[in-house]
């Protein structure tokens, strides 16, 4: 006997596992790529009050993991699979007499870590100030990069330690976010390079593709002091110094920077700043049904895009379940000269 294309929610709260599938009214899950807190907001029924029961309770702070399975969805020979959502934890809750609404944060203590602090550090790596705050957190880590630059004399004053760490992550052109339980920082150009992992025909889906122009930089100048006692000194590089060809004809415009990386690496710092404001020349967005894989830092493939087609990193996904619609936000890589 085949059986029917079927599907379904579990959670893992207490140490216990609960099938949803029943209960659940809806569940939405925004994953982004960097810097902001992902989250997850899930509906469930409130037959006679059952939520308000102290063994139905879900907690304020407490863990709570989601997971999808599966049967024979794509095809009846596919069997059972299964689709971890994430780990979160509890921040806000509201009930009334037909549900309970709750949202999730990928990180423990949600909101109280804009809590801000003051900290220096007078020589450390990028990969170990990353552990630092993950044990901070109390969650693990995970570090994604070829280069560990070196960081000196790094302050951080009166700010959070997500706003801080995000801002260090910038100067030196890697990514961070927190997911499944980690605080994960990567280089975003190393990902850029990965591997296709699904192509997308823009004839059989809806979309919309945006093309900024107005402020796309062509430059990047930098200028800086080795010292409150030497005169300052300045260098420019321009988008074609880094293998980019510009598209069409584009005015000069110039991305000026007062600073330098922690790392002191003035070329790196101006090719992460320049690809970071242009990054999104050109968006597109698309909603997908049953890619429930599909996260953020995916390489995707666009095709009967026309002069759109091509290689595109997703920045952001919603998920929507039980309908299992992908809503997709992606920036197209620029094409680069390899020889650069």
């Amino acid at each position: 006997m085949v059986l029917t294309r079927r599907a379904g929610i579990k959670a893992f709260y207490n140490k216990k596992e609960v099938e949803l599938s029943t209960e659940l009214s809806s569940l939405t899950i925004t994953d982004n790529i960097s810097s902001a807190i992902d989250s997850i907001d899930f509906v469930l029924k409130n037959n006679k009050n059952r939520l308000l029961n102290k063994d139905n309770e879900l907690c304020i702070g407490e863990k709570i993991q989601f997971e999808l399975w599966t049967q024979n969805w794509n095809s009846v020979s596919e069997g059972i699979k299964t689709y971890n959502l994430g780990i979160y934890y509890i921040d806000t809750r509201s009930f009334s007499n037909d549900t309970g609404i709750f949202k999730a944060l990928s990180i423990p203590g949600g909101n109280s870590q804009d809590e801000v602090n003051t900290k220096t550090w007078g020589e450390i790596s990028l990969k170990s100030l990353n552990k630092e705050f993950a044990d901070k957190f109390k969650i693990s880590s995970y570090f994604s990069s070829k280069s560990n630059p070196i960081l000196k004399d790094i302050k951080q004053e009166n700010e959070s330690d997500l706003s801080f760490l995000g801002k260090i992550a910038i100067e030196e052109g890697m990514n961070f976010k927190i997911n499944v339980d980690k605080l994960i920082m990567f280089d975003i150009e190393e990902y850029e390079k990965r591997e296709i992992k699904h192509t997308i025909d823009l004839n059989s889906l809806p979309y919309s593709i945006d093309e900024e122009t107005k402020n796309i930089y062509t430059k990047v100048e930098i200028k800086y002091r080795r010292s409150k006692f030497l005169d300052e000194e300045k260098v420019v590089y321009s988008v074609e110094d880094f293998g980019i060809k510009l598209p069409g004809k584009l005015r000069d415009k110039i991305l000026k920077i007062n600073a330098r990386s922690k790392s002191s690496d003035l070329k790196k710092l101006a090719r992460v700043r320049l690809f970071k404001e242009n990054r999104d020349r050109v968006t597109l967005n698309t909603t997908i049904i049953d890619k429930i894989d599909l996260y953020s830092g995916d390489v995707i493939n666009v095709t009967n895009a026309g002069i759109f087609s091509g290689k595109y990193m997703i920045r952001k996904t919603t998920k929507k379940l039980p309908e299992l619609n992908v809503k997709i936000l992606a920036y197209k890589i620029w094409e680069r000269n390899k020889n650069v």
